[in-house]
């Protein structure tokens, strides 16, 4: 035991660290990850208190008759662990995935975010701001953008907290692209790792300007 744990590298993992160049940058991708929690904690919060509010407009409980078979067998699970939850309360053990299926189901996308200032290629030079539908080129509306942003956000949230590296990059052709991306209407969207911190400010920005100084 004590052979194994006084060697740093059996203590990350070689697995890990294969995706490192050295374990130094394993621990800068951590240090970096910190960095990043306040933004996707407050975005994930904020975007739980909005849906309530725009789906709390026509109906108090919408939560409870939620005609979502997935959304309903969870929130079933989190009341046989722990009965008489409250909405508030069912809502904030929802993890993001489940926020985005909601948004996603109940088709509120332009209620909850206007993102008319965002251009995806300032987070790669690799992006387009257009996608494919049946062949045709189409510039991507306020909802495709809202989709895209989700995923991505879901993506980082996931990555950073599975402790997984940002800071990498794939190689195409000798061309440099982010690996941190999602597809959309046949177009891929993707983000460098020095300007993830930019779109999540971006995003924090599109809900309240005023947040963003709390979270830096």
């Amino acid at each position: 035991m004590k052979n194994f744990v006084s060697n740093l590298e059996n203590l990350i993992s070689h697995e890990r660290l294969n995706s490192y160049n050295n374990i130094q940058e394993h621990f800068y991708n951590l240090k970096f990850i910190s960095t990043l929690t306040p933004n996707l904690a407050t975005l994930e919060i904020s975007l739980r208190n909005i849906i309530d509010h725009e789906l709390s407009k026509t109906n108090q409980n919408w939560l409870f008759n939620f005609q979502n078979e997935n959304i309903q067998e969870k929130i079933t699970k989190l009341q046989n662990k722990k009965q008489n939850l409250t909405s508030h309360q069912i809502l904030s053990r929802l993890n993001l995935g489940n926020i985005i299926e909601i948004i996603k189901d109940q088709k509120i996308q332009n209620k909850i975010l206007d993102l008319s200032h965002i251009n995806f290629i300032d987070y790669s030079k690799s992006n387009r701001m257009f996608g494919y539908v049946n062949y045709k080129k189409i510039d991507f509306s306020n909802i495709d953008k809202v989709n895209i942003v989700l995923s991505l956000l879901q993506n980082i949230r996931n990555r950073s907290y599975h402790w997984e590296n940002l800071l990498k990059t794939r190689i195409n052709n000798n061309k440099e692209f982010p690996r941190l991306t999602t597809k959309y209407n046949s177009t891929n969207v993707g983000i460098d790792p020095n300007k993830i911190k930019l779109f999540l400010d971006d995003l924090i920005i599109s809900i309240n300007k005023d947040l963003k100084k709390y979270c830096d």
